[in-house]
């Protein structure tokens, strides 16, 4: 037998370096469960931003968590149920695993795992749709775009269209012209102008095929009051500045169905009319469209013929002929501005008809762009047809509307595109409760963990769907 000893000092010194020991392996787990605890919280919170709506990214770039999962009701309370259970999860991975109990140290519980603050794509208006739809449209087209944009928007205001009343010039030579009997209802000038007040319905009725379906509007987002959220919490930039409102317009372009776009949209084919109108059924919404581009060119072609001393002088020559005729030169001067007038009309019809067929029509024309001539054909100008030239200079029925909508309403263009969004996505399977103020890309979480030993972790972190411009 051996025999073995250990003295006083020996014994005392290694309980003191055991409890070192022993104190440095608690703080090293302390300091590693904090760790784990950040850890977690960061995988937690990437976990629910992973599950965006599949469907509304793919047809819309847009990047939101749809807080219906599926089901007819929208809650954020079950993105807090998602959240706390991937933290459960990644709290205790080896769980239920032959780990001889070893997981026990590092172990993380549940106690509370809640979201206090988040952003709703239709906070203010809808300004955080309204932020990822500018960035789609930057990541798309690239900041290029801009400069297009500025120029279309400066040519139409620098055009004088917008301010040119061509009612209210017309009835001043109308009224030179009243006191005379000319027979107008027998006039070929007066049997070209009779046509104004149905050309809209003969354009859209007559020449052409125009969808029946009638919207549903009332549960969309411009119909109902929205829940409410943080709003825009990092603003990058305003979305209401005059280059955003501008990059926001150029996404309706692109993403909404139109008459000269079908993007085979079942709930509803004319969505960029609907967005300038709001109106409850294609056909309203694509007439009211019409009637407001033919207004645009009417005034465009009017003030063309009127610039142009070829055709003034045309029209001059023609009149002193009737004025001859009637044995009344006075009348010369008002009978070559309403055929001047007539000119005008005529070619916008020919030119809504090259619109709709989906050609290119340039905001100011010049005489060689004419397609009516004042003898040859301005008496059949409704026999005419449209140029569906896509190739050819000028604006197409998209770009026209474009200047629509930089006139248009802000919060109303912003509201009626989720509208939009929301009827075409209730079309699709597992989203036929989808609401835009039921989509969230931002939140805040508060997150409390309870480790062996009573130690007790609180954290709070935010996360959100942050703009790439590529």
């Amino acid at each position: 037998m051996k025999r073995g000893s250990i003295t006083v000092f020996l014994s005392l010194s290694l309980t003191i370096i055991l409890s070192l020991i022993g104190a440095v392996i608690e703080s090293a787990r302390y300091s590693a469960l904090r760790m784990r605890t950040e850890m977690i919280m960061e995988m937690g919170l990437m976990s629910i931003f992973a599950e965006y709506n599949r469907e509304l990214l793919k047809d819309y770039d847009l990047l939101f968590i749809d807080t219906t999962y599926g089901t007819n009701k929208a809650d954020v309370r079950s993105t807090e149920e998602h959240l706390k259970n991937y933290i459960r999860y990644n709290g205790r991975p080896a769980k239920g695993i032959l780990s001889l109990g070893l997981d026990e140290m590092m172990a993380l519980n549940v106690e509370k795992a809640e979201l206090t603050q988040y952003s709703y794509a239709s906070d203010q208006g809808g300004r955080e749709f309204k932020r990822q739809a500018i960035h789609a449209v930057k990541n798309r087209f690239g900041m290029g775009i801009v400069d297009e944009l500025k120029k279309n928007a400066r040519d139409y205001k620098n055009s004088g269209v917008k301010d040119y009343d061509v009612d209210k010039r017309r009835e001043a030579t109308e009224k030179k012209l009243k006191d005379v009997d000319l027979k107008v209802e027998k006039c070929p000038i007066g049997e070209v102008y009779d046509e104004r007040p149905g050309i809209i319905e003969t354009l859209v009725a007559g020449g052409t095929i125009v969808s029946d379906k009638k919207l549903d509007l009332r549960n969309t987002a411009s119909h109902r009051d929205l829940r409410q959220g943080a709003g825009v919490v990092r603003p990058d930039s305003d979305p209401d500045s005059l280059v955003n409102d501008l990059l926001f317009d150029a996404y309706l372009k692109w993403k909404m169905s139109s008459y000269v776009n079908d993007l085979s949209h079942s709930s509803c084919s004319y969505e960029l009319e609907y967005i300038l109108n709001g109106k409850n059924t294609d056909r309203a919404n694509f007439r009211d469209t019409v009637f407001k581009l033919f207004v645009i060119r009417e005034a465009a072609d009017t003030m063309a013929v009127f610039k142009d001393e070829g055709k003034k002088n045309q029209c001059k020559v023609l009149a002193a002929v009737i004025a001859a005729i009637l044995f009344n030169p006075e009348l010369e001067e008002p009978l070559q501005d309403m055929l001047l007038f007539t000119w005008g009309f005529a070619e916008s019809v020919v030119d809504m008809k090259t619109l709709l067929k989906g050609g290119k029509v340039p905001l100011i024309k010049e005489g060689k762009d004419f397609r009516i001539g004042l003898v040859t054909s301005l008496p059949l100008f409704m026999t005419i047809p449209g140029d569906g030239n896509r190739k050819a200079k000028g604006m197409d029925y998209g770009d026209y509307c474009l200047m629509l909508l930089t006139v248009e309403n802000k919060n109303k263009k912003v509201m009626r595109a989720m509208d939009v969004i929301e009827m075409n996505m209730r079309t699709k399977e597992g989203n036929k409760g989808f609401r835009m103020d039921g989509c969230i890309d931002y939140a805040e979480a508060d997150v409390k963990l309870k480790a062996k030993k009573g130690y007790t972790f609180t954290i709070r972190r935010d996360y959100s769907y942050e703009p790439i411009i590529e």
